[in-house]
């Protein structure tokens, strides 16, 4: 009998190897980790807790506790989603490199950090669990670099940060240990509350430690930068409910949601505003990043199962715009690579309209505009926050109309038709090759779907509102 759990540790370092020895074919090798990550999403949703299943002739039990080395990997209700998560984002943004970027590392690397990331998520007590998200982390930065050269500053910057953040969570384990021993010793709860809100600032990229969000987009592989900032950012959640739930004395702090609201509407603030002024838009989808993960911090601030459910729905529409406006820009991108400003982007859209299409759609999901999948999420928080925090809902609502400036700049230079000498610019004088029709498709699918969500919610909100449940830290 073989323990279920294994699969989600082995399986993915297995393909990751097969993936990266086939990678100059693009087509078999984005079909192996597509079908890997669908796959394993799938199993871990369909399959029953305790239940034994019948795979390849080998008896296979999903859930329980398993030990490993030493240390128990644990798969709870919560764990399944999150997992769920992963993988079927990680499956998207596979999709899309097949068509925007084929030959990149974001495949074998990404499905070598879905191993780590999900032992993670399984592996208690959290220490061992920061020490994996670290090491994912540190693998993330080969699939983030261009090929053949060397790694991105943004990605050496995201890698330091969260070495910052390291020496913080790992103290906190002990800490706590300490105060279970002496609770009157209230100075213990108090550094381990202040550890734990430097180490996630690090690591969400919280402002004054968000420099590393737009550098990271700016010089890194967009698809890549966007798998990071939803998967990677995504495990980083879970574990902060993780500890939330192990440590309950946090959340109960008297400054826990007031710490979560600032926090929050500083990235907010500064996000907006940047992206107002920004000529980059590989940097303006970092901006929009820093956005979203500030309006979900607003909605955690709350502190209530409301503003959890739609920090949760955040989350999880996250996607529809990181990956998919990352996705577009990266198709838009010249032969030569990123560009200093708009004008390496000038004219693009008439050679590549599936791209600008993607990028245009996911920039308004993460902008929350109607009809795209972040509407229901930051609708539903500008209607929460208005009765007592209407300031708050204000620079939500002024965040996201400063990210829809830096669209509009962007999506107007790539529309943009300017003569060249001969009367005609050399960047616009036909469209590209035509794509295969199955990678027009995925695109295209990937646009339907956040429109899709847009128009019914409901299609996904059941996904957040059970989720919230299984959370138990909130009073």
């Amino acid at each position: 009998m073989i323990a279920g759990l294994l699969l989600f540790l082995i399986l993915p370092l297995a393909v990751a190897g097969a993936v990266y020895a086939v990678r100059q074919w693009a087509a078999l090798s984005s079909l192996l980790a597509i079908s890997t990550c669908v796959a394993l999403g799938i199993i871990i949703v369909v399959v029953p807790l305790g239940r034994t299943i019948d795979l390849w002739g080998r008896q296979i039990v999903m859930g329980g506790t398993l030990s490993l080395l030493g240390r128990e990997l644990v798969l709870r209700d919560v764990d399944r989603v999150a997992i769920a998560f992963l993988y079927f984002t990680a499956a998207a943004a596979f999709a899309l490199a097949w068509w925007a970027s084929p030959r990149s590392l974001l495949l074998p690397v990404g499905l070598a950090s879905l191993s780590l990331l999900s032992g993670a998520l399984l592996i208690r007590p959290l220490i061992y669990a920061v020490l994996l998200l670290q090491l994912a982390i540190a693998v993330s930065l080969f699939g983030l670099q261009h090929e053949d050269r060397p790694p991105t500053r943004g990605g050496l910057q995201y890698l330091s940060f969260s070495l910052l953040a390291l020496p913080g969570l790992l103290t906190i384990h002990w800490l706590m240990e300490r105060y279970a021993l002496t609770p009157e010793n209230t100075a213990l709860l108090h550094n381990s509350a202040i550890l734990l809100v430097l180490s996630f600032a690090l690591l969400l990229g919280s402002v004054p430690f968000h420099l590393w969000i737009p550098s990271l987009t700016g010089d890194s592989n967009l698809l890549a930068s966007g798998f990071v900032l939803t998967v990677n950012h995504g495990v980083v959640w879970f574990l902060m409910l993780s500890f939330l739930e192990t440590y309950p004395e946090f959340g109960a702090h008297a400054d826990f949601a007031s710490l979560a609201s600032t926090a929050g509407l500083s990235m907010v603030v500064v996000g907006g505003f940047f992206a107002a002024a920004q000529r980059r838009p590989e940097r303006l989808v970092g901006y929009g990043a820093l956005i979203d993960s500030g309006v979900a911090l607003v909605a955690l601030g709350m502190y209530s199962d409301r503003g959890l459910v739609l920090a949760l729905l955040g989350l999880i529409v996250r996607p529809f715009g990181l990956v998919l406006m990352g996705a577009g820009l990266q198709d838009l991108r010249p032969p030569g690579g990123p560009g200093d400003a708009l004008e390496s982007l000038r004219g693009r859209a008439w050679r590549s309209p599936w791209g600008a299409l993607a990028f245009l759609v996911g920039g308004l999901s993460l902008a929350g505009m109607p009809t795209t999948a972040g509407f229901a999420a930051r609708w539903a928080l500008y209607r929460a926050l208005a009765p007592s925090h209407l300031g708050s809902a204000l620079l939500v609502m002024a965040a996201s109309v400063g990210l829809m400036i830096g669209i509009w700049r962007a999506f107007s230079a790539l529309l943009s038709r300017p003569l060249g000498p001969d009367g005609e610019d050399e960047e616009t004088k036909g469209p590209a090759p035509a794509r295969r029709t199955l990678l027009t498709g995925l695109v295209a699918a990937a646009v339907l779907s956040s429109i899709c969500i847009g128009l019914w919610p409901q299609i996904i909100t059941p996904i957040s509102l059970q989720l919230a449940s299984m959370v138990t830290f909130l009073p």
